[in-house]
């Protein structure tokens, strides 16, 4: 019994909610980043694309991004020595907007995402001489918080600048900022 009115509750709650929602592809857009993950992996330069997805409620926004960032460095083992770290992040996020009647709109947020991190060690054995390859990948799902604002530059495409901090496997904070074109 319990369960039955726990249900109509939410039914009741999120009806209202659902007849507000307007989910589609309403604009893409591309995004550059900084980003600076935890020891011992040195700072990269991102890259990636966004989508807008439409709002579940008017300041309630959906969206999704990927973003891919890659660090090669030589290790110092001898000649031939490189390693590389790179992540390919794959995330849906939801921004609250913050209405403050300026010219930019400033939100926070957070999302959940795939993050595809991926690890290769290459150097040159010193006796033998042979070259050995060594990689390793994993898959994880990642939590991202963000904060940001939005401003239109001209009636179809917005720039933002948001921060960006992304808990997994190996967590780093990002600062981005990019240009989304509007579709409606």
């Amino acid at each position: 019994m319990k369960r039955m009115a726990f249900a109509v509750v939410m039914l009741m709650i999120t009806l209202p909610v659902m007849g507000q929602a307007d989910i589609g592809l309403y604009g893409v857009g591309g995004q550059l980043g900084f980003v600076m993950p935890e020891d011992p992996i040195d700072n990269a330069i991102s890259f990636g694309a966004n989508a807008d997805l439409g709002t579940i409620m008017p300041d309630l926004h959906l969206g999704a991004s990927v973003d891919f960032w890659k660090k090669s460095y030589d290790v110092g083992f001898g000649s031939g020595s490189d390693a590389s770290f790179s992540v390919l992040s794959i995330a849906a996020l939801a921004r609250y907007t913050i209405d403050i009647q300026q010219t930019f709109t400033p939100y926070v947020g957070g999302g959940l995402g795939l993050v595809i991190g991926t690890s290769s060690f290459e150097y040159t054995e010193p006796f033998s001489g042979k070259k050995v390859d060594e990689s390793e990948s994993d898959t994880e799902l990642g939590i991202h918080l963000l904060s940001g604002a939005r401003m239109p530059v001209t009636p179809d495409l917005d720039g933002f600048a948001e921060l960006r901090y992304t808990l997994g496997d190996i967590d780093y904070f990002s600062i981005l900022a990019g240009v989304s074109y509007s579709l409606k």
